[in-house]
Order: C-alpha cells, then sequence, then structure tokens
C-alpha cells in the first residue's frame, strides 16, 4: 500500500494551486458557454422555467430525471437570468468545486503529490469535449456524490457514525439528481458492512456505520420526496423515476446494448485514453498494495461508476463524467508510484511508447474536435452533426414562435427539441411535451392525443423529420396525424421542422419577425408529409 502519512496543513503555495485548479473548469467551460442548448438541457430548462411559474416536474411537466437537476437549472435562473449560460456557470462552478473535494478525500488516503496529480487530472477531465462541458446530470451529480465519498472516509478514519449519516444524506442528494448514483452507495456500504464485522465488538456495531449510512440516504430522499407528496405529486415522481425507467431500460435488447456499449466505450477511450490506461494500471497497483478499508473504497467506488455508465444500456458520452472522479485517482496512484515514489519504478521503453501513443491519441482527438468539431461530428457520427445544426436552429425557430403568440400562449414541440420552448419562452401544452414517452410506453398516446384536444396549443411544432426520424410515417401515428388535420393549418418547413398553426389564430404577427429568411409564406417543402 502506498504510505499515508497525517493530512497535512495546506501551505500559501498550496492554496495557490488549489485556487488555479478551482478556476479551471470554469475557465475550460466559458469559451463553450454560449453553445445552443443540447436537447436534455432543453428539457431541464423547460421544466425550471416551469418550476419558477409555479408548476410542478412530472405532473404537469413529465421527464425521467430526478428533481434536483431541476432545482439547479432554476437556482442558476434565478441567481443570474435565463440563458444558455446560467446553467453551464453553475455547473462548471459545481465542478470546480468537486475538484476541491477530490483532492481532500484523495490526501486523506494518499500521499500529498498523488492527491495533486489526481485533483489536477480531474480538473483537466472536465475540459474533455462531449462528456464534459455542457449542463448535464452528471456535472452537478458529481458534487454530492464525491462529497459523500469524503465524509464516509472521514468516518472509516474517525469511527463516529454522525460521519456516516452526512455521507448518507449527500448520496440521497446525488441520487435525487442522477439515480445512477445509487450504485456507488451500494459500494460505501458494502465496504463498511464487511469491514467493520471484521472489526467491531459486537454484531450490533458492526452494522451500525452501515444503517447510518442507509438512514442518511433516506433523509435525503425523504426531504426532496416531501414537496411532491404535499402537492399530491408523488405517485407522478415514483412513476417517472422508477415505472417508466425500468421501460426505457428494459427497451433495448442485449444486442442493442451490446453495440452502444462498443460505440461509446471507443469514443471514450479515443478521447480519454491516457485517463482508462492510468487507471487500469492503477487499480492493479492499488489492488496489490491494498492494507486498509480506503484501499477497497477506492476500489468499489471505481466498479460502482463504471456500473452507474452502464446501467442505462445506453453509453452517451456524457454519462462517462461520473468515471472521471475514479479514473484521475486511479491515475494518480500509478503516476505517484511510478514516477515519484523512488527511482527503481523506471517505465520500460515499451511501457513509454505506449503512454506516448495514448497521448497523442487523446490530445489529437479532442484537438480535432475542438479547432473543427462539425467536420468531425460529419464525418465521425452524421446524426450528432444534423443533431448540432438543429440545436443551432432552435433559438432563431424560437424566435419565430415568440414573435406570433403572447406570453400566455402554450405550445406544442412534437419530437426532441424541447429547447424550443425555451428560447420562445412559452410553456408546453401539455405534460409530455416531447415524444420519448410514446416510444417506450405505448399507453400514453390516448393521453397526448386528449391533452392536445384540450389545450389546443396556438403552434404545434413538428421536429420528428428526417434525416433524425428515417421513417416519418412510424414516429407518427394515425390518431396525431388526424389531430393535426383537424385542428391545424400548415405554415410551412421553418429550418427543421414542419409547423402548423391553429385553425382561424391570425397569422399577423405583433411585431416584426427575425426568423432567419423563414416567414409564414414559405412554400411547402418538396419532401413534405401531408397529413390528409
Amino acid at each position: 500500500m502506498l504510505p499515508i502519512p497525517a493530512t497535512p496543513r495546506l501551505s500559501r503555495g498550496e492554496i495557490l494551486f488549489l485556487l488555479g485548479l478551482f478556476l479551471l473548469p470554469i475557465l475550460l467551460y466559458l469559451p463553450f458557454a454560449g453553445a445552443p442548448f443540447e436537447r436534455d438541457e432543453g428539457v431541464y430548462a423547460t421544466i425550471a422555467q416551469g418550476v419558477l411559474d409555479g408548476q410542478v416536474p412530472y405532473r404537469d411537466l413529465f421527464d425521467n430525471k430526478p428533481p434536483l437537476v431541476y432545482i439547479w437549472y432554476a437556482l442558476s435562473f434565478t441567481l443570474m437570468g435565463e440563458s444558455v449560460f446560467a446553467p453551464r456557470i453553475l455547473a462548471a462552478v459545481c465542478l470546480s468545486l468537486t475538484t476541491l473535494v477530490l483532492f481532500n478525500q484523495a490526501r486523506m488516503v494518499l500521499p500529498l503529490p498523488a492527491a495533486r496529480i489526481a485533483a489536477a487530472l480531474f480538473a483537466i477531465s472536465t475540459g474533455l469535449p462531449w462528456v464534459a462541458l455542457h449542463a448535464n446530470t452528471e456535472a452537478y451529480m458529481l458534487l454530492p456524490l464525491v462529497s459523500s465519498l469524503m465524509f464516509f472516509t472521514i468516518g472509516m478514519k474517525d469511527g463516529r457514525l454522525r460521519w456516516f449519516v452526512v455521507a448518507g444524506l449527500l448520496a440521497g442528494l446525488a441520487i435525487m439528481t442522477k439515480q445512477v448514483a445509487m450504485w456507488n452507495l451500494l459500494a460505501l456500504a458494502m465496504v463498511s458492512l464487511i469491514w467493520h464485522r471484521r472489526t467491531a465488538e459486537t454484531q450490533l456495531r458492526a452494522v451500525a456505520p452501515t444503517l447510518a449510512l442507509f438512514g442518511g440516504c433516506l433523509v435525503g430522499l425523504a426531504a426532496v420526496a416531501l414537496p411532491f407528496t404535499l402537492m399530491g405529486a408523488l405517485d407522478d415522481l415514483i412513476y417517472a423515476n422508477l415505472s417508466y425507467n425500468w421501460l426505457y431500460i428494459n427497451f433495448l435488447t442485449y444486442a442493442e446494448r451490446l453495440a452502444n456499449f462498443g460505440h461509446g466505450i471507443l469514443f471514450f477511450s479515443a478521447v480519454a485514453a491516457p485517463f482508462v490506461a492510468g487507471a487500469a494500471a492503477g487499480l492493479i497497483v492499488l489492488w496489490r498494495k491494498r492494507s486498509s478499508a480506503t484501499d477497497y473504497v477506492l476500489i468499489l467506488w471505481a466498479i460502482a461508476s463504471a456500473i452507474g455508465v452502464a446501467s442505462g444500456g445506453r453509453f452517451f458520452p456524457h454519462y462517462f463524467l461520473q468515471l472521471m472522479p475514479s479514473l484521475a485517482v486511479l491515475t494518480g496512484v500509478l503516476v505517484y508510484d511510478r514516477f515519484v515514489n523512488g527511482s527503481d519504478r523506471v517505465l520500460s521503453r515499451p511501457a513509454w511508447m505506449i503512454a506516448t501513443f495514448l497521448i497523442v491519441v487523446s490530445v489529437g482527438t479532442t484537438s480535432v474536435i475542438y479547432l473543427a468539431p462539425r467536420q468531425a461530428e460529419e464525418q465521425v457520427a452524421s446524426s450528432v452533426y444534423h443533431q448540432k445544426e438543429w440545436e443551432g436552429n432552435s433559438e432563431a425557430l424560437g424566435a419565430y414562435i415568440k414573435e406570433r403568440t403572447e406570453p400566455g400562449d402554450v405550445i406544442f414541440n412534437y419530437g426532441r427539441e424541447a429547447q424550443v420552448y425555451f428560447y420562445a419562452d412559452r410553456q408546453p401544452a401539455i405534460p409530455y411535451f416531447y415524444d420519448w414517452v410514446l416510444e417506450y410506453d405505448e399507453e400514453a398516446l390516448a393521453e397526448v392525443i386528449a391533452g392536445l384536444r384540450a389545450a389546443r396549443p396556438a403552434y404545434f411544432i413538428d421536429s420528428a423529420q428526417a434525416p433524425l426520424f428515417e421513417d416519418w410515417g412510424a414516429a407518427h401515428p394515425p390518431e396525431l396525424r388526424a389531430f393535426v388535420s383537424e385542428y391545424y393549418d400548415y405554415v410551412g418547413r421553418i429550418y427543421f421542422a414542419d409547423v402548423y398553426r391553429l385553425k382561424g389564430r391570425s397569422a399577423q404577427a405583433p411585431t416584426g419577425v427575425a426568423s432567419g429568411g423563414s416567414s409564414e409564406l414559405n412554400p411547402f417543402v418538396t419532401d413534405h408529409y401531408t397529413l390528409e
């Protein structure tokens, strides 16, 4: 095991070093803070607007993420105004704080140089393209998740139950930001139960820390769920986060999950090659030298993070951000063990060649994505390229809708470009305000149609179009076509969407419109599928 000295006091130079690490995620995020919202960000922003307007997530606006991510967005809008910058700046600050927490965690269980390396590597990793540089759930989840690990480690060293309660409470908040944090909680509970059964004098003392851990978690879960209970929306919360997610996870076949796994690992390994290889080697070093409970904590916590990434069966790049604290710590262990801890552990020439190759691959891939993102997306993933195009055009489409509606009007986007609601500053007409639920829950269509008939949104925006929706007929059920045909006039193709206006509604915009050349006089596009 690596030597574990007493936790030293920080010098002035150390404080300046940590200040630099704190600022690094923020500086890495700033060039991208004004980029158009991604689909998921658009969902969170729309629900956050609704929360600030008095609406209740799940009951009034449906999504399958835990509620705290919407609170993070609402907080950012309250502090910095409703813009694409606000949640990203707050996400960057959360990652900066996570860097400091990770450093404190690492210096409790590793030599100080290894802790510095781990914290620096994590701060650098927040700039990985597609993995970070956005305001997705993982960016907010990591702060309570890593803080939970830190307080658990304090409890393992100190022995007092209050630290386990705090660790459980923070784990509960992490779970209420993204469900996959539960695997990290289970890893901590496993270490606590097994280790204390070996060292405690009585059975009660052996299980007390684990009970305290779960007790704190239940307090956190209950505190977040309580407002939903008081507002009569607890069933909606449970359906969205448990029942619906069960459908979401089991929708894919094992073959599809395996294919997704291959694609996800391939991309992540190209972008973060030194982290992946360094962590694998660091895991071996730590396993060989294990001698205390904290060694097992780091190992099992890393495995739990990997399970969290894999548990959804989908491997979107931003999922891998959950792994980065573990990869940074394990790589820090390797670097310290091979380069700092004595001169008798020199890397061989093949090892140097492999390390250099991995760094070149990672830096090269990242540089291409940074310097020519659109060309890289078009060559590597055409669907991502088109999706980014749509995200870029969403602001103009939202402005077009905003110019032709009043603040009290509601609209409906059929598709997955929920950011249109945010840019239009108009609330969705019904709780199912984008179409994911229709893909996974067959019973939802009737509720969607009934809700639309009752609400009669001012504009119906059909963004379920090719090339992202290749089978137009399958994406547009007959019931939906009949509804649109009965109540709406076709306006035209505006950027990536077919736009329809409620029959009888004036086509005149209240003020001038800046829609990037599109207008309500646009002719039908040649590939338009009529709803007749």
